[in-house]
């Protein structure tokens, strides 16, 4: 029966050739030569500081061009067969012997499955002792992972180097609010359970580096509309978590485009439509300036919509409630000043349409100045867009119930969802979310434009989608207790 298992991969940056592969475990895993290339180079920060101790964590995620490995999961949501997702740990070791006095290393956890967290937290075990490159940790570590069932919705007791990990995998990847408890954590809720998709970021940290607070709902409306952003940081580790946090920032919704939490100047970009390939809608976290001027350049080329740009670095001062349009001002954080290359402006989105809430704004800040220590704007955050996202898909809901008709098998499916249709429905009933606009008429229009635009994008019909399957699964009983 398929097992819930990875491969290791510990890369090793040598001065003279680049990064090369050290170990591979099991080692008769058959990775094609073009896939450990694209590992090697996904599996390194495009820039380091050479004094740093810290361990890096990241992910990255690459198309599987190895014929020979297979999925090893059941079915979808659990896994992709085109896809490997990789999950890193990076360090720095002295090395007295080497050129540099050091050497750099990353373990990496290659598998089909999108369970970054979960992956991450064996990472942190497997790379607690001395050495990330010991053999010894890897095959332990693989002897165990070898016992373990497939993955299933629900909850699985894993037993991984001396400690019993929990996995809970939710009937979709959108469930919103996956890992965060609740306001009073319950008893049954243990310190190394892993809710599968839950994001790997935290707000508490992510904030400190946004250009202002009130960015979150130009992100929030990118995300709900399938639209492209770039997320440009000074870390790869900052960099995926932003990503991991930016697409559970509007679950239940799936996002609908390519996905990539870091990727490096030769990563392969014709899957999102640059250097060739079918354009798709993207988030994409790197490092690296002059790979945000590559990709801009090539969407712009081609007459679509720049990305939305998304800088996270360290800026002088607190993080301020909205953006300052001047680039001179003393507050203002609209660029990355201290990247090499520089940094192409971030540019407003020409249409918005929601307001923000002075109330979760201020509280934020309030928050904020209390120092990097807070444990309480994630689940602010979190909880607020969770509701935000309920209240823009209520409308659609309602009429989504109202058109709902039995098949002649008796199961649940929906009429040709009209769009028109839809709108009459919105204007007689409204919506409960804040619109911007000055009057009635702005305040309605830009109401409609946004669940017009939202109705003609891909996210709809993955939403749709997975509101179908989910619907059917349920009335067939193979949800169980999770539904």
């Amino acid at each position: 029966m398929p097992m819930l298992t990875c491969d290791s991969i510990v890369c090793n940056f040598n001065v003279d050739v680049g990064p090369e592969i050290e170990i591979i475990y099991p080692p008769d895993t058959p990775f094609a030569q073009g896939d450990l290339s694209a590992i090697c180079f996904n599996s390194f920060p495009e820039q380091q500081n050479t004094e740093t101790q810290d361990d890096l964590t990241f992910s990255f995620s690459i198309a599987n061009n190895s014929p020979d490995v297979r999925l090893s999961s059941p079915r979808a949501p659990h896994a992709s067969p085109d896809t490997f997702y990789g999950s890193c740990v990076f360090r720095q070791e002295y090395d007295g012997s080497m050129k540099r006095s050091f050497n750099q290393r990353t373990l990496v956890l290659i598998t089909h499955h999108n369970f970054p967290s979960f992956y991450h937290r064996l990472l942190h075990q497997m790379a607690s002792g001395q050495h990330i490159s010991d053999p010894t940790t890897l095959e332990a570590a693989h002897s165990q992972m070898a016992t373990w069932p497939a993955p299933a919705l629900g909850r699985q007791d894993l037993p991984f180097i001396g400690s019993m990990l929990t996995l809970d995998i939710a009937p979709h990847s959108a469930f919103p609010l996956q890992g965060l408890s609740g306001p009073i954590p319950l008893i049954h809720e243990k310190i190394n359970q892993i809710q599968a998709y839950q994001p790997l970021g935290s707000w508490d940290r992510i904030m400190h580096f946004m250009p202002c607070i009130s960015d979150l709902y130009i992100l929030f409306e990118k995300l709900v509309l399938c639209e492209s952003i770039i997320v440009i940081a000074e870390s790869p580790q900052l960099a995926t978590e932003a990503v991991s946090s930016l697409v559970d920032l509007a679950r239940p919704i799936p996002y609908a485009g390519i996905v990539k939490p870091y990727a490096t100047m030769q990563a392969d970009f014709r899957c999102v439509g640059v250097d060739g390939g079918i354009p798709n809608p993207f988030i994409i976290g790197i490092t690296n300036p002059f790979l945000l001027k590559r990709i801009v350049g090539a969407v712009e080329a081609t007459q679509r919509t720049r990305p939305y740009i998304l800088y996270l670095q360290n800026f002088d001062g607190p993080v301020p409630a909205k953006r300052h349009h001047s680039l001179h001002h003393k507050s203002s954080r609209n660029v990355l000043l201290n990247l090499p290359g520089g940094g192409i402006e971030a540019r407003m989105p020409s249409k918005r349409f929601l307001k923000s809430d002075h109330d979760i704004i201020s509280h934020i800040e309030t928050l904020l100045k209390s120092g990097d220590q807070t444990h309480d704007i994630d689940p602010l955050v979190r909880r607020h867009f969770a509701e935000l996202t309920a209240q823009f898909l209520a409308p659609i809901n309602r009429y989504l119930a109202a058109t709902n008709v039995m098949s002649p098998g008796g199961g649940q499916r929906y009429a040709s969802f009209s769009s028109s249709e839809f709108m009459q429905n919105l204007v007689k009933h409204g919506t409960s979310l804040k619109i911007r606009g000055q009057s009635p008429i702005h305040k309605h229009r830009h109401r409609d434009g946004f669940y017009e635009s939202f109705c003609q994008s891909s996210n709809f019909y993955s939403w749709l989608d997975m509101k179908l399957s989910l619907e059917k699964e349920a009335s067939a009983g193979m949800l169980g207790a999770t539904s």
